[in-house]
């Protein structure tokens, strides 16, 4: 109302219709205010308007209604007014945009309708903010095409039942599924294709899944023709009041699947858990899925001690890194060779092993790295052993060498100056040097060549016992 109006009201007592419309008016709880059409000038708002759109009064008593408005709608105020214009009477209602003082865009319903205020042609607006009802209605209906979408798309059956579990409604995957067409079903009650053992009434089963004790589970479904296939059901009732949705998924090929793969790894199983040979499968970073339990006997360990925990942590430190850069070419070579490497037992020592890893990750019956590996423990030691004593013969040979040269060259200096001193004494032609003096030299060359001898003795008494 405009402020010559309000010191009208408080200059003479109002008429029962001013106030009737001053209460509409001010105490609305839905915003509200008049302008006129001809200038857009606002000339009166309720306390309503001016708590939702976060100007004061004076603001709104100063701004035309194409300030409510962003920018891109204002011309289609314009020629909404323009209409008006042209009308004495006239009622309108439409959904529009509207801008509040902070600048937040809001959806709003406005109903208007012409009134003269003082001779002076004016719009009544009542604007009623449906943003959140806009917001959840899109969100509504973004769910329902989801679930449209899902419907008509999914491989999956779903059907519709009323309270005696009669269909209403199915889409094509559950047709496809069952056998039947779209119309050959609506209506029938879902027992005439759920096979339940004949000791458990359907209405027994119905009745539980009403109460909510039935959601998800297997069953047996037969198709038109009379086979039978593996579902796997999940259900709700009462998405609505009065109908309940079952959606059942085709598992037979699955379930098939599944028990090869059974019937494959008890295959597996019986062949490796009594072999000699340590057997176990890999995943890709090398932890253990599956060990034999060969390993008891080969490394005093318990199979499960080595499930989920890395191949790689067994090996010794300074073989690790070889055999890992040798593991990581198993996506480029389908089977590798390791050579000899220390693995810890169960008693913290280190026991030699090789492994053959074949890649069967593409295998749905392994789904791994298939790792054999054998003891060569006593191999190595053998080896090793041999290598020692061939290292102690090549060594003794050496010494007997040594003792071969000693023999043809030390010996030989004392054993000829002895010899020719004995030729001196037998000939007499010893140049006048006394029999005594040859005699002396005579023994000093003998105590060196026993010397020698003592030297050679003990030396191949040192070898002999090395040997030994």
């Amino acid at each position: 109302m405009s402020t010559a109006q309000q010191e009208g009201f408080e200059n003479r007592r109002p008429s029962p219709s001013e106030v009737m419309y001053r209460d509409l008016f001010e105490l609305n709880p839905q915003p509200m205010w008049v302008y006129d059409v001809e200038t857009y000038g606002i000339l009166d708002v309720n306390e309503s308007a001016v708590r939702h759109y976060g100007f004061s009064k004076e603001e709104f008593l100063s701004m035309t209604i194409l300030a409510l408005r962003p920018e891109e709608e204002i011309p289609v105020v314009m020629e909404a007014v323009r209409v008006i214009r042209a009308h004495e009477r006239l009622f309108t209602s439409g959904m529009y945009k509207h801008r509040k003082k902070n600048g937040a865009l809001v959806d709003v319903l406005i109903q208007s309708n012409i009134v003269y205020i003082s001779g002076r042609k004016a719009e009544l607006v009542l604007a009623t903010d449906v943003t959140a009802w806009i917001a959840s209605e899109k969100e509504r209906r973004g769910s329902e095409e989801k679930f449209k979408a899902i419907y008509d798309n999914t491989s999956d059956a779903i059907l519709l039942c009323d309270d005696n579990g009669c269909c209403t409604d199915l889409n094509d995957a559950a047709r496809r599924m069952l056998g039947y067409e779209t119309e050959d079903l609506k209506g029938v009650c879902i027992k005439e294709f759920m096979q339940l053992p004949a000791k458990i009434p359907f209405n027994v089963v119905w009745k539980n899944f009403l109460n909510g004790e039935i959601l998800n589970g297997f069953m047996q479904i037969q198709r038109k023709d009379g086979t039978l296939i593996d579902g796997s059901f999940n259900s709700k009732s009462n998405i609505l009041p009065g109908l309940h949705m079952c959606v059942i998924t085709d598992v037979t090929e699955r379930l098939e699947k599944k028990r090869e793969l059974m019937a494959s790894e008890r295959r597996f199983k019986a062949l490796v858990q009594e072999g000699a040979d340590l057997i176990a499968i890999l995943d890709e970073e090398g932890n253990y899925q599956f060990v034999s339990e060969s390993c008891y006997p080969i490394l005093g360990i318990e199979p499960e001690v080595f499930i989920g925990t890395n191949a790689f942590d067994w090996i010794h430190p300074d073989d690790r890194e070889a055999v890992l850069a040798l593991f990581l070419k198993i996506s480029e070579h389908r089977q590798i060779r390791t050579e000899p490497f220390r693995f810890k037992d169960g008693k913290g020592e280190y026991r030699w092993i090789v492994t053959t890893a074949t890649n069967m990750t593409d295998d749905p019956a392994v789904g791994g790295v298939v790792a054999n590996s054998r003891d060569i423990t006593d191999a190595v030691m053998k080896s090793r052993a041999l290598e020692i004593s061939n290292e102690r013969y090549r060594q003794q040979n050496e010494q007997l060498r040594e003792i071969t040269w000693t023999q043809s060259h030390v010996v030989r200096a004392p054993l000829t100056r002895l010899m020719g001193l004995v030729d001196l004494l037998q000939t007499g032609d010893a140049g006048g040097m006394p029999a005594e003096t040859l005699l002396g030299l005579v023994r000093s060359s003998a105590d060196e060549l026993d010397e020698v001898i003592r030297k050679i003795v003990r030396k191949a008494d040192k070898v002999q016992n090395d040997g030994e």
